[in-house]
């Protein structure tokens, strides 16, 4: 009777550790795939269907009398998005806008101790984010956006634009200001 136990409680341990060994791997290689495939995932410049304005305007909408942080084009769950960063004192927001037809994603705000006002900044005072992206273009060659981001760095204005020509990936950064070329390196 004893010898039917420990069988049956070696076959079990058997049997949930090659389930929980089988589910782990499963996880593992769908979210390395899934990020695989958000890091290929590129868009041409004409395709870009709402402005970063129209994106912003929407954010103010929801979290109204926060001062805009940071902003940025990029794939969220495989979508085309705009991440708008915001804050006042003592809080921050993050506003998720789908760059089709401008729907509300996700919204998330929290409390803050304290928020430097150094790093906020004013879009009108930024060039045309077309015209930064065209800059970065040019420097390297490539058409293919893979995401954009403008915020300031070091208290300068920045467009930082991850741009790819076939297999080759580059980090472009541009002057939001004047429109200078500030850095371009390969991604290897």
């Amino acid at each position: 009777m004893t010898i039917k136990r420990l069988a049956t409680l070696t076959l079990s341990v058997v049997l949930l550790t090659a389930c929980g060994n089988s589910s782990s791997d499963g996880d593992k290689k769908s979210s390395s795939s899934s990020s695989e495939e958000s890091n290929e995932k590129v868009i041409a410049l004409n395709d870009i269907q709402t402005s970063p304005k129209a994106a912003l305007k929407k954010a103010q909408s929801v979290y109204s009398g926060q001062n805009l942080k940071g902003i940025s084009y990029e794939q969220y769950n495989g979508e085309w998005v705009y991440k708008i960063e915001q804050q006042k004192s003592n809080e921050e927001s993050e506003v998720i806008v789908s760059d089709k037809g401008k729907a509300l994603i996700n919204k998330e705000t929290e409390k803050e101790n304290s928020v430097d006002s150094k790093e906020e900044f004013k879009y009108s005072d930024a060039i045309n984010f077309k015209d930064a992206i065209k800059k970065g273009q040019k420097e390297v060659g490539g058409d293919d956006i893979k995401e954009w981001s403008l915020s300031k760095d070091e208290g300068k204005l920045v467009y930082d634009i991850d741009l790819k020509k076939g297999n080759t990936k580059y980090e472009v950064s541009v002057d939001a200001k004047n429109g200078k070329l500030l850095n371009s390196e390969k991604d290897n």
